[in-house]
């Protein structure tokens, strides 16, 4: 039986205007129904499946989310009026409140990989990044609206920089206490001068890309076996003394048998391996069409993979909504 449907706003995926949209819930399922003026009815897209936890109990709206640090809070108490032209001026603007819990900087669009699924499309062709005053930019830009957050380096490969140990030093200068780089691993395992200049800088710790425990994962998802990249790459981390987060872009029938294995190979090397960041696929950037419905995963999906993966040892009601 379908509830009360709730009114919201999207985006068109082929203009990309703002558009009016509708969440539709019923007993099995949340879809965000959505009709563009120009590009006619685009139908239901799934976003939740309720056989796990329902939508209306994973969401929080961000009255109720407290223990950010207080001058994130601060921040967000001090953000600017809506331009009423969100989300395309207003950026993190007094309708959007929730304090920022973690700053993501995109230092360089250049990759050295050309992996099939990448929602950036990073280039390995391109070789300009981003200057150092521009950067230094961005980094004032999140102090002045957002406090001290974490402070994520992306991309791209931010290993591809040279200078990066120049930028960590340069966000430690202004005051940023925590500075994670999300890489690849590959010149991590590959260059041990540059591991050592990144912990010199003071670099917190690797976001690290980890999307199975075998290279046939590797070779359809990244075109390349990189198992044993990866591996050496957690023991430069270990050797180096720095955390890591693994972090496993999950497709459908591809790697998502292998969420229990994920776990307990980061069981393995506490207290190197931090976490494990799971990430459903995002249908973006180098994906080359629309999805259907049966090929995304959701959160639910790797809610019961985890439970049913590691044998109980974990449980969906371990989990509790992000905020």
């Amino acid at each position: 039986m379908a509830s009360p449907s709730t009114h919201t706003k999207s985006l068109c995926p082929y203009c990309f205007r703002s558009i009016p949209a509708q969440r539709i819930s019923t007993d099995e399922a949340t879809y965000l129904s959505k009709s563009c003026p120009e590009h006619g009815d685009l139908g239901k897209t799934l976003i939740w499946k309720n056989h796990s936890r329902a939508y209306s109990d994973w969401i929080r709206s961000p009255e109720n989310v407290s223990g950010h640090p207080a001058e994130n809070v601060q921040a967000a108490e001090n953000k600017a009026p809506t331009s009423g032209n969100c989300p395309y001026e207003c950026g993190l603007c007094a309708d959007h409140r929730q304090a920022t819990c973690s700053a993501i900087l995109e230092v360089t669009r250049h990759c050295d990989m050309d992996c099939r699924i990448c929602f950036a499309s990073a280039d390995s062709d391109t070789v300009e990044h981003p200057e150092l005053s521009q950067i230094e930019e961005m980094f004032l830009a999140v102090r002045d609206s957002a406090g001290f957050p974490p402070i994520q380096l992306s991309g791209g490969e931010p290993t591809s920089r040279n200078d990066l140990p120049r930028i960590i030093l340069l966000a430690r200068k202004i005051g940023f206490d925590h500075i994670q780089v999300n890489t690849n691993g590959v010149r991590l395992a590959e260059d041990a001068d540059f591991a050592n200049a990144l912990k010199d800088a003071g670099v917190s710790d690797f976001f690290l890309q980890f999307d199975g425990t075998t290279d046939e994962v590797y070779a359809h998802i990244r075109r390349k076996n990189l198992l044993s990249t990866k591996l050496k790459a957690l023991e430069r981390c270990a050797e180096l003394e720095i955390g890591t987060i693994l972090v496993p872009t999950v497709v459908k029938n591809i790697n998502d048998h292998q969420i229990g294995t994920i776990i307990g190979l980061a069981k393995e090397w506490i207290p190197t391996v931090r976490g494990v960041h799971f990430q459903p696929i995002t249908f973006l950037g180098r994906y080359p069409s629309a999805p259907h419905n049966e090929d995304r995963v959701l959160i639910p999906d790797i809610l019961d993979a985890i439970e049913a993966q590691t044998g109980g040892e974990l449980k969906v009601d371990h989990f509790i909504p992000p905020g």
